[in-house]
């Protein structure tokens, strides 16, 4: 059976150096991502990267931007070689932006004022808080994510305990 399958395969097999197109899969793309994306708007394919060693008779290690923290060895049918266009040199650089991340909010709490969570399972749950930002009106109160929100762990701090107190005296 194998040498019928083996009829019309193609092997691919890459060089040191040579540069390949690596096939975004969801569970690549969720470890890059920047903000929420439909996954029908990402790219099947990004790069082009680099190969850097051959590890085994199937596997590659790529040269891998610092911003996506993924493994950097991937099987040969995640790769595809990339041919450099001499009339359009810009089809080769990646129009993704690199991912932003906000290292601190400019804004400061002013008060929590709710919290509401949503279960998607038993363990996958995801909180967010009703923000009153400083300066604001309470009727401009935004809900954020409680992931997003993580230097602000004082105010959530005293925002839970305050309704812990407020639930038991009812």
């Amino acid at each position: 059976m194998k040498k019928w399958a083996d009829k019309n395969r193609m092997f691919k097999e890459f060089q040191v150096g040579d540069k390949v197109m690596l096939k975004l899969t969801p569970q690549i793309w969720k470890k890059i991502r920047a903000e929420e994306v439909h996954r029908g708007l990402i790219p099947r394919y990004d790069g082009p990267f680099e190969i850097i060693l051959k590890v085994g008779k199937l596997a590659y290690r790529l040269n891998l931007p610092e911003r996506i923290k993924v493994h950097l060895v991937f099987h040969v049918s995640f790769l595809k070689p990339y041919h450099e266009d001499p009339s359009d040199a810009s089809r080769g650089v990646s129009r993704r932006e690199p991912p932003t991340i906000r290292a601190q909010f400019d804004r400061k709490i002013q008060k929590i004022l709710a919290d509401k969570t949503k279960y998607k399972s038993k363990k996958n749950r995801r909180t967010s808080y009703l923000v009153q930002w400083e300066g604001a009106e309470e009727s401009e109160a935004s809900w954020e994510k409680g992931t997003t929100l993580w230097q602000f762990e004082k105010e959530m701090t005293e925002y839970l305990a305050q309704k812990r107190t407020r639930s038991y005296m009812a």
